[in-house]
């Protein structure tokens, strides 16, 4: 990963002109394809690893100077500037599949898009069990419904890019990447008290060398993952998704979960308490990182 810090200050937002929201996408394909994509590197664990050298700047890539270009830190306040950012998200390396297993946490992470009043039930039942989640937000279901965003961050809960519009971003050039992941990361920096550490792959549960290499242009010193998936994507029913859910899950696990299905906002209730039958808190993934 890129030798260079992301900028400093959880609210900062991403340098760079792009084009404006053009659309806005209600649903969000699986992240978790059946098949292995080309290019994909290894599941790894949150430490280890060397990054690949950095490739050469793209003449036509937008908003960037080259790989590891710092954000600019336009509208951000005196206090966000101090904000505690965790190190491990500050420091180049693999993909992040979890946490530490030394603490009672869990991070449930939820992909941002589909029908806005299943996120309304979400945070109403996040607030109702006093818990805390990751949003990673696709760009156009965030930029047409900003008021989500707002709502996700005034919760307390951290709001992450998930890429512009939810591509299989495997499958694409190294510039049409970068300006997926630039597009996202611009979504998100809208959003004051937004996370400009935060970012997950779309169409694939591990980053290849051309993402991460896409992902630190705009800031992302690396990649997050998960390693619990009920496949709550393919609604197989509340109690399947909760089922899976608390089968997999440890201290420091991180969960792929999303927000556009009903059967997964039916299961949240029985996922929270059954997690805190365990002593599991669940936490914001800077919290769980910390």
């Amino acid at each position: 990963m890129s030798e260079e810090n992301p900028v400093v200050g959880r609210r900062a937002l991403i340098g760079g002109g792009l084009a404006s929201a053009v659309g806005v996408g209600l649903g969000v394909a699986a992240c978790s394809p059946s098949s292995p994509q080309p290019e994909a590197s290894p599941a790894s664990s949150t430490t280890g690893g060397s990054p690949p050298t950095p490739a050469a700047s793209s003449p036509d890539a937008p908003g960037t100077s080259g790989p590891g270009a710092s954000p600019t830190t336009t509208g951000a306040s005196s206090a966000s500037a101090t904000d505690a950012v965790p190190a491990l998200l500050r420091t180049p390396g693999p993909d992040v599949r979890r946490g530490p297993t030394s603490v009672r946490a869990v991070a449930l992470t939820f992909h941002g898009a589909g029908d806005p009043a299943l996120t309304r039930r979400a945070l109403q039942i996040l607030a109702d069990h006093g818990a805390h989640v990751t949003v990673f937000a696709v760009g156009t279901w965030l930029s047409g419904h900003p008021e989500l965003g707002r709502a996700i961050v005034a919760a307390g809960h951290d709001l992450g890019n998930h890429t512009w519009s939810h591509q299989t971003l495997p499958r694409l050039s190294a510039a049409a990447a970068r300006t997926e992941i630039e597009k996202g990361a611009r979504a998100v920096a809208a959003i004051d008290g937004s996370s400009p550490y935060l970012f997950r792959p779309s169409g694939t549960p591990s980053s290849t060398p051309t993402i991460r290499t896409a992902a630190r242009a705009s800031g992302y010193a690396r990649c997050i993952s998960y390693d619990v998936d009920p496949s709550d994507y393919q609604d197989p029913g509340a109690a399947a998704v909760a089922a899976r859910t608390l089968a997999g899950v440890q201290p420091g696990s991180i969960v792929s979960l999303h927000l556009g299905h009903p059967g997964t906002i039916d299961a949240l209730p029985t996922i929270l308490r059954g997690l805190a039958s365990r002593s599991l808190q669940a936490v914001a993934m800077t919290r769980l990182v910390a």
